[in-house]
């Protein structure tokens, strides 16, 4: 019998290959398991979706050497503006306050999956394991026994740490028996790419409206990237109607800040929810990425926690395994439990901060559209507390409670000479 492996990392979307690539240099042994062939051709879907970075997680993409090959493509966010439709009041932050060339940055899903498959590639310590489905798991004394299938192909592989990244509706976390606390929004998401008649500048908008925010990004220098949450019905009918119809009732929401938007690419639609996890580790596993906490996309917050999460573990273990040297147990529950504490505040802050802004804007209780307003109005007259949103939304005050915080903050202090 083969000598178990050191991790296992179900799901090789972003959130895995980002926890495999951050332990490049620890010496472990992982395996990369994903349900999809890594050579399968992507669908118009997947092409027009988009990610956007927080500052401090393009820092730590450049802390693993990961950002030279997402550069080219990434659109920077120079400033932020925030609005409710048909009341008073707007926030705007621009990057230039805090000495940053970019609030954060709008990068192409694919171009970040073609970075991290073209860096796992050259790492001799990864074996990935792809197309391959988890099936099932049974939990020993020491290893964890992973039942694959692959067609109509079957095999096992045994490791000493187990971790889900397999989505949303993750099996490994019903397979662990961790429950879940899951809350419909009862809204979809709307994908697509917009041509805007005047230039973007890269300036991003966060457009409130009753039935859900609208988000307009620079995603490239003639266009951005539209991420629109409405009822899932009516979700559906937008991405059936015709393209005159789409556009008519896209500018009808935005209005013409950017002139008028014309349809630049694919539409497509995912339901909305937030799904959280009951805890974050098992015996000899852990959870990472939406299968520990899934939130709606307002703010953009979901990805960069789900970052922080995997690089905080990779991070975590490779100061355990120096410390502990042959002693050392991936799948130990004093170091997954280390992990999930230091990784609980940030992990509640955010969730409760991105679920406030859903419930506090996508309603039509009446005269409450005049109480959001003067909120908005009177932030944009509190320089403290904005400035505070504005670094929590870039990800700096969050970058003192990461183990590479100084390397971090070095890759910061480089970009702002």
């Amino acid at each position: 019998m083969s000598a178990p492996y050191d991790i296992a990392v179900v799901g090789g979307g972003l959130a895995g290959a980002s926890l495999a690539c951050a332990l490049a240099d620890s010496g472990l042994s992982i395996a990369l398991i994903e349900a999809a062939a890594f050579d399968a051709p992507t669908d118009d879907n997947m092409r027009a979706r988009t990610t956007a970075l927080a500052w401090g997680t393009r820092a730590m993409f450049d802390d693993l050497g990961l950002w030279g090959a997402m550069a080219d493509d990434a659109a920077a966010i120079t400033d932020l503006h925030v609005s409710q439709a048909g009341h008073f009041g707007r926030v705007t932050v621009a990057a230039s306050e805090y000495g940053l060339p970019a609030l954060g940055y709008v990068v192409p899903n694919v171009t970040m999956i073609e970075a991290l498959r073209a860096r796992l590639a050259e790492l001799h310590h990864v074996d990935v394991i792809a197309p391959a489905r988890f099936e099932s798991l049974v939990t020993n004394d020491g290893t964890v026994t992973l039942q694959l299938a692959a067609g109509e192909t079957s095999r096992t592989l045994d490791t000493r740490l187990v971790i889900g990244a397999d989505g949303t509706h993750s099996a490994v976390r019903r397979a662990l028996g961790i429950g879940a606390q899951v809350d419909d929004y009862e809204q979809s998401a709307i994908i697509t790419i917009v041509e805007p008649e005047r230039a973007h500048g890269g300036r991003a908008y966060e457009r409130f409206l009753p039935d859900g925010p609208l988000a307009i990004l620079p995603r490239t220098p003639d266009t951005c990237a539209a991420v629109w949450a409405v009822p899932t019905a009516r979700a559906q009918a937008l991405c059936e109607t015709a393209d005159e119809r789409f556009t008519h009732e896209i500018n009808a929401a935005f209005g013409h800040r950017l002139g008028r938007l014309r349809l630049a690419g694919p539409r497509g639609a995912y339901p909305l929810s937030r799904v959280l996890a009951d805890r974050a580790v098992a015996h000899r596993a852990a959870l990472i990425g939406n299968a520990g906490h899934a939130l709606h996309p307002a703010a953009a917050q979901g990805f960069n926690l789900s970052i922080r999460d995997a690089l905080a573990l990779a991070a975590t273990l490779t100061e355990q395994q120096q410390l502990r040297g042959a002693a050392f147990d991936p799948g130990a529950a004093d170091v997954l439990a280390g992990w999930a504490d230091k990784r609980r505040p940030d992990q509640h802050r955010v969730a409760n901060f991105t679920d406030g802004i859903v419930r506090l804007f996508s309603n039509r209780i009446p005269l409450l559209g005049h109480v959001r307003g003067a909120g908005l109005f009177g932030l944009s007259l509190a320089p403290g507390v904005r400035a505070d949103m504005a670094r929590r939304s870039m990800g700096l005050a969050l970058l003192e409670d990461m183990p590479r915080a100084a390397s971090l903050q070095g890759a910061q202090s480089r970009q702002t000479r």
